[in-house]
């Protein structure tokens, strides 16, 4: 494997050392150039070496790195894979911005073959244009109130990165690992993560629901809800079958947000409609 030229901005000695060691032993092909405490000397170190890969802890010296890539991004300079790291539990709202940009982070203290899963998936995609694509929703999203961007990133085959509208989405279908997306002008991806990690960050944000274990559907696009048949029908004419206890979980959602969908009736739920399908 080629080797890798790589930078790491940490102000904790520790967790450096730590860091450096798990990839001399797991990573022996990520060659560290240098390390950074602060964000000037990261920046500094950025521009003088040309890292392929920088590993960057989001929090540093009682600021976050996010200051540094809004800097290098309006210049331009972002040509190099970002693998974040931060403490369990801290800048949740930030590390979901970053998984919806379908960059990756872990968590201290940190695991050995997680970093190393990481540091192979960055590898496979050194892509200045797509890193860069990347970068600019992630910042978008921080931007946003509440980070509630438009778009979400999903990983395909190939190392490719697909930016797709939340609101393009009717629904996502899971094949073991693999989660097939299905969009309202009729095209379908296949993306690499299961639908677990796609769950998360879309019926936390937006208006999904779970039907079943492999079923997670965009409700602004449910027609009709036929609870005894477990039936979900889209405004495409599209049938999805609910689980038993998708469908018990789905209607009490429903009843419990009647003031919001107030077109249920009787055994059926009519969802709000798009215009795009004409009512």
């Amino acid at each position: 494997m080629n080797i890798i030229k790589s930078i790491i901005i940490e102000d904790t000695p520790a967790n450096l050392n730590t860091l450096k060691t798990f990839l001399t032993e797991e990573c022996p092909y990520v060659k560290v150039l240098g390390d950074a405490d602060n964000l000037e000397d990261g920046e500094a170190l950025i521009k003088q070496t040309q890292p392929q890969l920088v590993f960057l802890d989001i929090e540093i010296k009682r600021a976050t790195s996010f200051e540094l890539l809004e800097k290098l991004h309006k210049i331009e300079a972002i040509n190099f894979e970002i693998i974040f790291f931060t403490a369990y539990g801290t800048y949740e709202n930030a590390t979901r911005a970053i998984e919806f940009s379908a960059l990756d982070f872990l968590t201290k203290p940190l695991n050995r073959e997680k970093l190393k899963i990481a540091v192979e998936k960055a590898t496979k995609k050194l892509n200045q244009i797509q890193t860069s694509r990347q970068i600019e929703l992630l910042l978008e999203t921080l931007r946003l109130p509440n980070f509630k961007s438009k778009k979400i990133a999903f990983h395909l085959t190939k190392g490719i990165i697909e930016f797709i509208n939340v609101d393009n989405i009717l629904y996502l279908e899971a094949d073991k690992t693999i989660t097939h997306i299905y969009l309202q002008d009729g095209s379908k991806l296949n993306a690499l993560r299961n639908i677990g990690h796609y769950s998360k960050l879309l019926t936390f944000d937006y208006n999904f629901f779970p039907i079943s274990n492999s079923l997670l559907v965009n409700l602004d696009y449910i027609k009709q809800y036929i609870h005894s048949e477990l039936r979900v029908i889209l405004v495409t004419g599209k049938e999805l079958y609910a689980s038993r206890r998708g469908g018990q979980d789905f209607r009490r959602f429903l009843n419990n947000n009647k003031g919001k969908y107030r077109n249920i009736q009787g055994d059926t739920w009519k969802g709000k409609v798009r215009k795009f399908f004409g009512g």
